[in-house]
């Protein structure tokens, strides 16, 4: 190629980045769809590691243990490395460096909806988290005010007597499947305070569609066709809560409620202009995922490390009682410290998100290495949250490294990423550690936490989001 043809390419190229990006920042559906399809899958055999089984690529050791081999390409090929799939090739970035790059994306080189699009696509169209750039702040601005202080309040004064009532029913004295109760409690928690749905038919209803769409996220084939599929099956839950909530709308726009349903109905943006229906429908199926999901993986995680440190079980008892409340407060949250600096250790070690993907706009370097343009970019948060140059024995369960006179998680800003960081970082941070503490508080201040002694690791699965994979069978006693 001579000089002319490749300044002719490289103007072109450059073009067609600067159109994707417009295209992300206005959040042009059609605009990005040809970009997809149009683009070829970049070159990326210059990047250190191997390329695992033929076809299946690191599939297997992946999806089994993916914190081993993180770890182990980590060791071979330090910071940069390879991963390949069936269904995605990836460039794998390790360490709070890379988190940096991939949070605060300078020169707006990463976009988050091309690496989410390819999950989320017809079952949590149009969520925050697949947004972008200009797209991405106005609609976190608006929906920023359904997290502020009124609205967990009213959030709060709905799940009080639901968690308590739900916690009553648990049967004590014997081992039970811990995981199921609480994906039932927060099934349930989530239609009455997302939804505004009471228990019951309606709720078993838009529960069973809530759990077919998050199963449909992990269909390699995704084809509508095949009706028994999971991906098929999780449109037509997309469908069924749809429905509920276009029924829905005109009734909660003219009533007052402390549902999260409601407040989006009467949410209003800079311009004054309300909500449309479709975004309506958008977020809150996609809220329903962040605050369910990922909160029953946080949860199994703090069960078990309570029950295996019955020492901290007891801690936290002390501080709930010495609170002297039947029910929580928005002020007793921060007073819960000890109880924060457990979720805050449990969620160390055993992250809801393993990692948080990104797709590279542009060709840019890292550590000496050249990640070309349409990667796939991985960023890995349990990996971050071992490396024993920010935390004293990774591996032992210790809420005091967040106390505030070690504060371990203060090295690097970007070494303790649970909720992500940056423009994206989790909006419903705050109310997740909120519901979290409010399970702790009624669960431990009538019951104590045991495992059987044979029991001597977390057996969880952390693809695609950490859960026990056992079950947690625990078992709970009054007291």
């Amino acid at each position: 190629m001579n000089t002319t043809s490749a300044n002719i390419v490289a103007k072109r190229s450059v073009v067609e980045k600067s159109s994707i990006a417009l295209a992300l920042d206005s959040n042009d559906k059609a605009a990005i769809r040809r970009y997809q399809k149009n683009t070829p899958k970049p070159d990326i055999s210059h990047i250190p590691g191997d390329n695992g089984l033929p076809f299946l690529g690191h599939f297997f050791p992946f999806v089994n243990d993916i914190h081993g081999w993180l770890d182990k390409q980590y060791q071979q090929h330090g910071p940069v490395f390879k991963f390949r799939s069936p269904i995605i090739d990836a460039v794998v970035l390790i360490g709070p460096e890379a988190n940096k790059l991939a949070f605060q994306n300078e020169g707006q080189i990463l976009s988050n909806y091309l690496a989410w699009s390819p999950t989320f696509e017809t079952l949590f169209d149009n969520s925050l988290l697949a947004r972008d750039f200009k797209d991405h702040k106005i609609h976190r601005k608006t929906l920023q005010a359904a997290f502020k202080r009124p609205a967990i309040e009213g959030h709060m004064a709905l799940m009080n007597p639901l968690i308590k009532d739900d916690l009553a029913t648990w049967p004590k004295g014997k081992t039970i499947n811990s995981m199921n109760h609480i994906k039932t409690l927060l099934l349930n928690a989530g239609a009455n305070v997302f939804l505004g749905s009471k228990t019951g038919e309606n709720t078993d209803k838009i529960n069973q569609a809530f759990i077919d769409i998050v199963a449909g996220t992990s269909d390699p084939i995704r084809s509508k066709a095949i009706w028994f599929s999971p991906y098929a099956k999780g449109v037509k839950g997309n469908k069924t809560i749809s429905k509920y909530i276009f029924d829905n709308i005109k009734e909660r726009r003219a009533t007052e409620s402390r549902d999260m349903f409601s407040y989006l109905c009467n949410l209003r943006d800079d311009n004054g202009e309300l909500m449309s229906d479709k975004a309506i429908r958008d977020n809150l199926i996609f809220l329903l995922f962040a605050a369910h999901d990922t909160t029953t993986s946080a949860l199994s995680a703090v069960l078990y490390a309570l029950a295996s440190n019955p020492d901290w079980q007891e801690e936290l008892r002390e501080e709930m009682l010495g609170l002297n409340k039947e029910f929580l407060e928005f002020d007793d949250i921060d007073k819960m410290e000890k109880t924060s600096w457990t979720i805050s250790e449990a969620l160390r070690m055993y992250p809801a998100l393993h990692g948080m993907p990104r797709y590279a706009l542009k060709e840019f370097e890292f550590k000496g290495h050249t990640i070309p343009a349409n990667s796939n970019i991985l960023v890995s948060a349990v990996m971050s949250h071992y490396m024993p140059e920010y935390w004293t024995a990774p591996y032992t369960f210790d809420p005091l490294r967040f106390s505030p006179e070690r504060a371990e998680d203060k090295k690097d800003f970007y070494q303790y990423i649970p909720f992500g960081g940056g423009a994206h970082k989790c909006l419903g941070m705050h109310f997740a550690q909120v519901q979290a503490k409010m399970f702790l508080f009624y669960l431990l201040k009538s019951n104590r936490v045991s495992k059987d002694p044979k029991m001597t690791s977390y057996k969880v699965n952390r693809v695609p989001l950490a859960f026990p994979t056992d079950g947690l069978p625990l078992k709970f006693t009054a007291i």
